[in-house]
C-alpha cells in the first residue's frame, strides 16, 4: 500500500499536463487570428523548394552535411541512446569472473625449512537487483525521453541551420543588388555633374550653377556612402554564411545568382494544431515526461529493494590444473531485502527536487509553447501586410521612374532646374531601395513563418 501510494502520488495531474497541452496553455483556438488564414495540423521538411531555387537546396545541404554545430547536436543524440543503455543495464543481472594466483613461503622449524605453498582460485559471481517497483524501469524511460528530446532539437537545429542559410543567402543578393542600383544612380549623378562642370567651364554658368554642384557632389558621396554600407554587409554575410557551411570565412561564396521569389501561397483550410509538432515543442513535452519518470523513480527509492547475490568458484593448492576439477566446485548463493530507514532526509529532498524540476519543465513548455503561437501569428499577419506593402511600393516606384524621366526631360528643355532633377532621381533611387529590402523582408518572414511552424505545409507528423 506504501508503494502504491507513493507511485502514484501526483500522477493525475502529471498526466495530464503531459497527455494534453492545452491544460497547460489554455484551449487551442480553431484558426488563426493573424490574417484571417487557417493552417493545417501537418508535419514539414521540404519547404526550402518553394523558393524554387536550385542553389538555395545545394547551399542547405551543404550545410546539413558540414555545420560543426549541427554535428554536436547529432554527437548529443548518441550519447543520449548510450546513457539510455546504460541504465537499461541496471535490469539486468551483473556476471562477473575472476582468477586469483598466490605463492607463499614459511621457515619451519629448528632448522629453518622452507616450505612453499600455491593457492590457485577461480570464481564467477552475480548479483541481481529484481525490479519489483519499476524503479530501474522508471529511470531507462526518462532515459529515453530524454533521447526523444535530444533527436527533436536536432531536428530544430537542422531546421533553425537551414532557415539561417537561406535568410543570410537571401541577404546577399539584396547586398549585391542594392549596390547595383547604387552604382546606376552614381552614374547618372556623375553624368549630371559633368554637364554642369561643362557649363561652369563654358562660362555659361549663373549664380546657382555652384550650388547645384555642390548638391550633386553631396548626392554622389552619400550613394557612395550606401555603397560602401552593403559592400560591408555583403562581406559580413557572405563570411557568416560560409561559417554556416562548414568552410573557411573567406569571404569569396557566390551564393545566389539573383532574388527567389515566393511561389507558393499559405494554403487555406489549415489547423492550428499544427505547430504542436515543431521539434522544440515535441522536445519540451519530452523533457516533462522524462522528469515524471525521474520523479517516479524517486518515490519508489523509498521502497524496500530485493537483491539476490551468487556465486561459484573452484579453489586449489595443487596444481593449477585442478581448478578446473569438478570436485573442488563450490557455489553459494542469497537472497537480501533492504529498506531505507534514515538517510538524513536525502531521499525525501531527492523528491521534492524531482517535483521542483517537473515544474520548472511544465513551465518552459507552457513559454515554448505561447512562444510558437505568436510566432506564429506574428508571421501570418506580417504576411499580408508585407504583400500589401509591396504593392505601394511598386507604385512608388514605377511612378518615381517617371517623374525621373520626366524631369530629366524638363531639365535639358531648360524648364527645371537641377535641383529638381536631383530630388526626383532621389526619390527614385530610395523608392527602388525600399522595395528591395521589404522583398528580402518578405523572403525572410516566409522562413520565419516555416520556422513557426516546424516547417513546410505538405507532410504529416508521425503520431507517438
Amino acid at each position: 500500500m506504501l508503494g502504491a501510494s507513493l507511485s502514484l502520488s501526483g500522477c493525475v495531474l502529471e498526466n495530464q499536463l503531459v497527455a494534453d497541452p492545452a491544460v497547460i496553455v489554455g484551449d487551442l483556438p480553431s484558426t488563426w487570428t493573424g490574417g484571417g488564414w487557417q493552417v493545417p495540423g501537418q508535419a514539414v521538411t521540404g519547404w526550402i523548394y518553394d523558393f524554387q531555387s536550385p542553389q538555395l537546396t545545394a547551399l542547405v545541404k551543404e550545410a546539413i552535411e558540414n555545420n560543426y554545430s549541427l554535428s554536436a547536436a547529432l554527437a548529443r543524440v548518441d550519447q543520449a541512446a548510450e546513457r539510455a543503455q546504460i541504465t537499461n543495464a541496471g535490469r539486468l543481472p551483473e556476471i562477473d569472473a575472476a582468477l586469483q594466483t598466490t605463492r607463499s613461503q614459511n621457515l619451519r622449524g629448528a632448522n629453518f625449512q622452507t616450505v612453499r605453498a600455491n593457492n590457485f582460485n577461480f570464481a564467477l559471481s552475480m548479483a541481481w537487483e529484481i525490479d519489483i517497483w519499476g524503479r530501474i524501469k522508471n529511470l531507462r524511460d526518462a532515459d529515453l525521453d530524454e533521447l526523444t528530446a535530444q533527436s527533436n532539437l536536432y531536428e530544430s537545429s537542422r531546421l533553425s541551420l537551414a532557415a539561417n542559410v537561406a535568410k543570410i543567402a537571401f541577404q546577399i543578393v539584396e547586398a549585391k543588388l542594392q549596390i547595383d542600383l547604387s552604382n546606376r544612380t552614381q552614374r547618372s549623378l556623375e553624368t549630371n555633374l559633368e554637364i554642369l562642370d561643362s557649363r561652369l567651364e563654358a562660362g555659361g554658368g549663373d549664380d546657382r550653377t555652384a550650388l547645384e554642384i555642390s548638391l550633386t557632389r553631396a548626392d554622389i558621396a552619400r550613394v557612395r556612402a550606401n555603397i560602401l554600407a552593403n559592400q560591408r554587409q555583403l562581406d559580413t554575410a557572405k563570411r557568416t554564411l560560409e561559417a554556416l557551411l562548414g568552410r573557411y570565412p573567406a569571404g569569396t561564396v557566390e551564393a545566389l545568382s539573383r532574388m527567389p521569389t515566393i511561389s507558393r501561397q499559405i494554403p487555406v483550410g489549415l489547423p492550428s494544431e499544427l505547430l504542436l509538432r515543431r521539434p522544440d515543442l515535441l522536445a519540451a513535452e519530452a523533457r516533462v515526461d522524462a522528469s515524471l519518470k525521474d520523479l517516479a523513480a524517486s518515490r519508489k527509492a523509498l521502497l524496500p529493494a530485493v537483491r539476490i547475490n551468487g556465486g561459484m568458484g573452484t579453489s586449489t593448492t595443487d596444481e593449477f590444473g585442478d581448478i578446473f576439477d569438478i570436485q573442488n566446485l563450490v557455489w553459494n548463493i542469497g537472497a537480501n531485502l533492504t529498506r531505507p530507514l534514515y538517510q538524513g532526509g536525502r531521499l525525501k529532498a531527492d523528491i521534492r527536487l524531482g517535483e521542483a524540476e517537473r515544474d520548472e519543465l511544465v513551465a518552459d513548455y507552457a513559454e515554448t509553447a505561447l512562444v510558437a503561437f505568436r510566432e506564429v501569428e506574428s508571421a501570418l499577419s506580417a504576411e499580408g501586410y508585407f504583400r500589401a506593402q509591396a504593392r505601394e511600393l511598386s507604385i512608388a516606384v514605377e511612378e518615381a521612374r517617371r517623374a525621373e524621366a520626366l524631369s530629366l526631360d524638363q531639365y535639358e528643355d531648360g524648364i527645371v532646374d537641377i535641383i529638381t532633377l536631383l530630388d526626383s532621381q532621389r526619390r527614385a533611387f530610395d523608392s527602388q531601395s525600399t522595395l528591395l529590402a521589404l522583398q528580402l523582408q518578405m523572403l525572410q518572414n516566409r522562413v520565419d513563418l516555416y520556422l513557426a511552424l516546424g516547417g513546410d505545409f505538405d507532410h504529416l507528423v508521425t503520431e507517438k
